[in-house]
């Protein structure tokens, strides 16, 4: 017997167990667990119950038929009342107890708290055009002509996009620093390959010169003697080589590409450019729609919620670093770019997002009675055998379901003002 109480955020539920019932489930307890317990004179299960509390104590039984007994109040509350799920391990307190009049005790969870969707049909959501240029189409078959260029080398200064030859030698003060040094390293100007403007200060210099290249390596650079420091490079320029690009004809495309032409080759790259900006485009509508039903829709999350989710998150960070043997402030730095500080604002509110989109979307299935037929079942889970991978599987055709629905349910307007850069 049980009373549910629901205020917000907080579910209490108030169980009361009369001795019958709590006799039947002890016994019952008994009789799954007893092969557990080794009595001696007797052998493994055969010892009655009397003689196992004897020896381990009365309340050998207690602890599991207590958990049972709330597993069982908690699934039927839940069954009648999906939306009452916990998003935090309830909390239990036991208010009295005696074999002979049964237990009295009281649970408590949060939930998410009930909401009221925004509208979430008949909208119009602004997305990019789709239109390509051929300003575009050039600049991708630029990037063909680029993987296929020489370099040849030239008597004149350094210029941008050159490639240089060079020696260096690195010092922090007078003294020259490991891994600061090489020979007959190949440097293209303008790749941004080095740090700080260094190619840049060699612009202007010719063959035979040695220049002196003045830096300050980056805060989050990953040898941390080196971060934020000032550095002199002694650089020797041995070599100017000058890029030059192959002919575009259809002789060059038939050789680098599956092409014969340069015009079969164009159609390709503006057909492939399409595709992309096509995908990007639904990728924006259903992104933009997203946060519009997350910006316009009240949901109170529990903070206690919030709480675990970011902390699991760390956790799992915690642990690759780990994994790594890196201690957590320079995986942090290395991986993000920023200090842990600045990065777990972000952390919280990626959380929240997360969490609001998956109690945004439940209800809009609910309230649509979005859900998988026979049919999809059985196709989506063909041959796989293990239960969550199954259940993971069916919530992804599940929310396509629920994708579908919507784009079919809201419509896209070109927005001029976005542009697609591929």
């Amino acid at each position: 017997m049980y009373k549910v109480k629901v205020e917000n955020t907080k579910v209490e539920v108030d169980m009361q167990v009369d001795n019958k019932e709590w006799e039947e489930e002890v016994e019952r307890v008994y009789q799954t667990t007893k092969n557990k317990y080794n009595i001696e004179g007797f052998r493994r299960g055969k010892a009655p119950r009397k003689v196992i509390e004897k020896n381990y104590g009365d309340g050998v039984f207690f602890d599991d038929a207590l958990n049972n007994l709330i597993e069982k109040t908690l699934t039927e509350i839940m069954e009648k009342n999906p939306e009452y799920e916990p998003v935090v391990m309830p909390h239990t307190e036991l208010e009295s107890f005696k074999p002979e009049e049964g237990l009295k005790l009281k649970v408590t969870f949060e939930i998410v708290p009930d909401f009221k969707m925004c509208p979430y049909t008949n909208q119009t959501i602004k997305v990019p055009d789709t239109k390509v240029s051929e300003e575009e189409v050039d600049h991708e078959i630029h990037h063909l002509l680029l993987d296929n260029s020489t370099f040849e080398a030239v008597e004149r200064p350094v210029q941008d996009k050159d490639s240089v030859i060079i020696d260096f030698i690195g010092f922090l003060g007078d003294k020259e620093f490991d891994g600061g040094s090489a020979q007959n390293y190949a440097l293209e100007i303008g790749s941004h390959t080095f740090i700080d403007n260094f190619e840049e200060q060699l612009i202007g210099h010719s063959k035979g010169e040695t220049v002196d290249v003045n830096v300050t390596f980056p805060k989050n650079y990953q040898a941390e003697e080196l971060k934020g420091q000032k550095a002199l490079f002694k650089v020797t320029i041995k070599a100017v080589r000058e890029r030059h690009l192959p002919i575009l004809d259809d002789k060059f495309i038939s050789n680098a590409t599956e092409f014969e032409t340069v015009d079969e080759y164009r159609k390709d790259v503006f057909a492939h450019i399409q595709t992309m900006k096509e995908q990007e485009q639904k990728n924006t509508f259903e992104i933009e729609l997203r946060n519009y039903l997350i910006e316009n829709t009240n949901i109170q999350i529990p903070q206690a919620m919030i709480d675990r989710s970011v902390q699991s998150e760390i956790q799992g960070m915690k642990n690759y670093a780990q994994q790594l043997n890196m201690p957590f402030e320079e995986f942090i730095l290395r991986m993000y770019g920023t200090d842990f500080s600045k990065l777990e604002s972000k952390i919280v509110e990626s959380v929240i997002y997360r969490i609001k989109t998956r109690y945004v979307y439940r209800k809009i299935i609910k309230e649509q009675n979005i859900d998988l037929t026979d049919a999809e079942i059985r196709e989506g889970t063909k041959g796989i055998s293990d239960e969550h991978e199954k259940e993971h599987v069916l919530n992804d055709l599940l929310i396509d379901k629920l994708r579908k629905y919507l784009a079919e349910n809201n419509k896209m307007e070109i927005d001029a003002s976005q542009k697609l850069e591929f």
